[in-house]
């Protein structure tokens, strides 16, 4: 799918907290939605198996309403647009289809269709999601099991809820009166979710199967991470001559020599090729190889040396936040100590392409790299 309707004002988008300025929220799109718990607390589930094969999330009771809500939102934005049509005098359409989603102990991922453009924004939508789990935290919507909408393969939800992790704070709802029930409502809630969502676009044949792909692979990868809590964890100030990074994976690779991997666009065939194995023939010799791995060849450099088991760094253009996590199959190549990610940017990171600009200085910077690694080996 390339559909990229024309925005219109920002000042229409609800909810624009880690929103692109660019599309327009009430258009026709397929979204991964990702929502946080306040503080990252475990209240949503826990993580189970004896192995990463077998991790899964054993969800908790508002782990379970947080589903029941999300199997909620195409029936009940359709009764709502029918409500609203009739008030109006005019059609209002809300087509919602669910196609995936993980539950995990602080973080909620959801992929969803919106097949038809909407009277209003998705951030609506997703807000009513929100208010909804946040009145069950609250004790004003009960706890109750719910019937989930999932992908034909997946498993069915356990029918008994896992107790909280014993650091989360207890849900329940216990009955109460009609006027302690107002006094509840009425009163200010706890915040169940951070402020804001993030969400990612799909504009690109083949993006859905890797959003699934990545979504239901969230157990594997949380298993992963704490297994390797050392390798994962964002180390801040990490020095290599003058810089300052910020770096997760085996910071030790800074130590070995280092081999810049930069495929210039005016290489013809022949050089091309004798470029990229001469970056081969550099790591099998125990250099590491160090690039922001932009372009295809310099990807296509980099996959060589993971399937070889050698060892890189990749330079990243955004910032790392404390519960950054690389993607796609590098968390792997962290976790097995052959990637370090470096990065010296600063700041919050938005979702976004990286400029011209950004790769040349990226690219320098590895090259600088390099050349410094080459003094200090003579130094040796």
């Amino acid at each position: 799918m390339n559909y990229i309707p024309k925005a219109r004002d920002s000042r229409e988008v609800s909810s624009m907290h880690k929103r692109s300025l660019h599309h327009d929220y009430h258009g026709r799109g397929i979204y991964l939605i990702t929502l946080c718990t306040e503080g990252r607390q475990p209240l949503l589930g826990r993580l189970t198996g004896g192995s990463l094969s077998e991790a899964a999330i054993e969800p908790t009771a508002l782990g379970c309403v947080v589903l029941r809500c999300w199997e909620q939102i195409p029936v009940l934005q359709r009764q709502l647009a029918e409500k609203k049509s009739m008030k109006a005098g005019k059609p209002c359409v809300r087509d919602i289809t669910l196609i995936d989603w993980q539950l995990m102990p602080d973080h909620f991922h959801g992929i969803l269709f919106v097949r038809k453009e909407m009277d209003i924004a998705l951030g609506d939508v997703i807000r009513g999601f929100m208010i909804g789990c946040t009145k069950a935290f609250n004790g004003i919507a009960p706890l109750a099991a719910p019937q989930i909408c999932r992908a034909p393969d997946r498993q069915a939800l356990a029918a008994t809820p896992a107790e909280p992790d014993a650091s989360a704070p207890q849900v329940g709802c216990s009955a109460y009166s009609r006027e302690e029930g107002k006094a509840r409502e009425n009163a200010p809630l706890r915040p169940l979710w951070e402020k804001g969502y993030h969400d990612r676009l799909l504009m690109h044949e083949g993006q859905l199967q890797n959003m699934i792909d990545y979504v239901r692979d969230n157990p594997r990868r949380l298993m992963l991470r704490r297994q390797h809590r050392d390798l994962f964890a964002v180390q801040r100030d990490v020095r290599f001559g003058q810089r300052s990074f910020s770096a997760i994976g085996q910071v030790r690779l800074l130590d070995a020599p280092l081999v810049a991997v930069h495929v210039r666009r005016y290489f013809n065939d022949e050089q091309r090729r004798d470029y990229m194995n001469g970056c081969i023939l550099a790591a099998r010799r125990g250099a590491v190889l160090v690039s922001p791995f932009i372009s295809d060849y310099e990807k296509l450099v980099r996959d060589e040396a993971f399937r070889e088991a050698l060892f890189c760094i990749q330079l990243c253009a955004e910032p790392f936040s404390d519960y950054h996590k690389p993607p796609g199959e590098l968390i792997d190549h962290c976790s097995d100590g052959h990637l370090l990610l470096l990065t010296v940017a600063t700041g919050t990171a938005h979702e976004r392409r990286i400029t011209r600009d950004e790769c040349s200085a990226l690219n320098a910077l590895a090259e600088s790299m390099a050349r410094e690694s080459a003094e200090k080996q003579k130094q040796m």
